[in-house]
């Protein structure tokens, strides 16, 4: 696994995200409480952009299905629906793989 700079921790104020790509995959940033976390950006349930979703705490919610993410872990908070499951073969949402952060001076980098 390679470390790759994102971003500074100025982009992302405390309780915002940001969305990024890095090697071909999208991420999902987010500073709770001044601590930086990354997962994957792309909804295991049906790709829904997370960077798009709304953010409260530590919770991301998918704009498509409203699938829910803590960021801090990438599990899910809540799952769809019934009639969403049904869009995709009954299939809910999973959890989202997270990235390990480091913080180094104002700079964010993540190991992809």
């Amino acid at each position: 696994m390679a470390k790759k700079t994102v971003g500074k921790t100025t982009d992302i104020p405390q309780g915002s995200t940001k969305g990024v790509e890095v090697d071909g995959k999208r991420l999902l940033l987010a500073n709770v409480d001044g601590s930086f976390h990354a997962i994957d950006a792309v909804c295991s349930h049906m790709g829904g952009d997370l960077a798009q979703g709304k953010f409260d705490g530590r919770v991301v919610t998918c704009p498509r299905h409203g699938a829910r993410y803590d960021v801090t872990t990438g599990e899910v908070v809540k799952d769809v629906g019934l009639g969403a499951k049904a869009l995709n073969l009954g299939k809910g949402a999973t959890g989202q793989t997270t990235y390990k952060v480091f913080v180094e001076g104002d700079n964010i980098s993540v190991e992809v």
